[in-house]
């Protein structure tokens, strides 16, 4: 059994809490290595991947745990941690329940995000938003969105996010979006900042693909789980749609998602 270890440095100071997950490993006699930021272009295999780390570590190994298929098992080190499933105190009881295989599985949709002619995984949500820096004009955001080819409505105002489930809990929540409990096949199309009390959240089909259009004199960014992708144009067209890659996370039998986010949001 090999396993993979995934550590941020500014979470993790002077080791730590790796000190720890090396030793668990030698103590239940599991072939471990370190995974570095150098290897995430890579293929490689593992039955598991243990982050070190907060949510927003996680969302950045999304993208190398759907390419090589490897589940997530999240040590929060961080502030939230909804996606992790152990605190660093937790860290040999983490180790002994993965040994004794006592971890349940959780799939995660995620969402597949194409324009430019590139195609980006991402766990939580996509934002397309004004952006505010030096030399550009942070006019407002005026987009049309499309579910499967008919139009749904016109969004002017700071921009909108399309995320998941998973994401539901993140930055759409704190724009009044819904929660959304994971394994709900839909995902939410949520306005930020809309110049209209019309405006309001839209739950739609995971099964059906969803298109933003950038419309008049704008220039939006993309951002993917959180990371500026790029600016995009006028005419720009962004086709939101379900991945075929699941991000799959490995959890106590005990997990339940109500409990942790009432234990979270308090």
């Amino acid at each position: 059994m090999k396993v993979l270890y995934y550590r941020n440095k500014d979470k993790d100071v002077e080791k730590k809490y790796s000190t720890i997950l090396i030793k668990s490993f030698e103590k239940y006699g599991i072939e471990f290595s370190e995974l570095f930021d150098d290897d995430l272009e890579k293929r490689t295999s593992a039955s598991a991947l243990f982050v070190i780390g907060g949510d927003g570590t996680i969302l950045d190994l999304c993208s190398f745990s759907c390419l090589n298929n490897i589940p997530i098992i999240g040590i929060n080190a961080g502030k939230v941690g909804f996606l992790t499933e152990f605190e660093c105190t937790e860290i040999e009881t983490a180790i002994s329940l993965f040994s004794q295989s006592a971890l349940v599985t959780d799939l995660r949709t995620a969402l597949d995000v194409t324009f430019n002619d590139k195609s980006y995984i991402a766990l939580n949500e996509i934002v397309i938003q004004r952006v505010y820096a030096q030399n550009l004009s942070a006019h407002i955001i005026n987009l049309d969105v499309k579910i499967n080819e008919s139009y749904v409505d016109k969004i002017v105002g700071d921009g909108v996010i399309v995320c998941t489930p998973t994401g539901s809990t993140a930055y759409s929540l704190s724009s009044n979006g819904a929660i959304l409990a994971p394994g709900i096949n839909a995902f939410s199309i949520t306005p930020i900042c809309a110049h209209s009390l019309h405006h309001r959240p839209i739950i739609y089909s995971a099964d059906s693909v969803c298109e933003v259009d950038i419309k008049k004199n704008c220039l939006p960014g993309v951002f993917i789980d959180g990371r500026f992708i790029s600016l995009v144009s006028e005419n720009e067209k962004i086709i939101i749609s379900k991945s075929k890659d699941s991000v799959v996370f490995l959890r106590r039998n005990s997990w339940n998602f109500f409990d942790k986010l009432m234990k979270k949001l308090n």
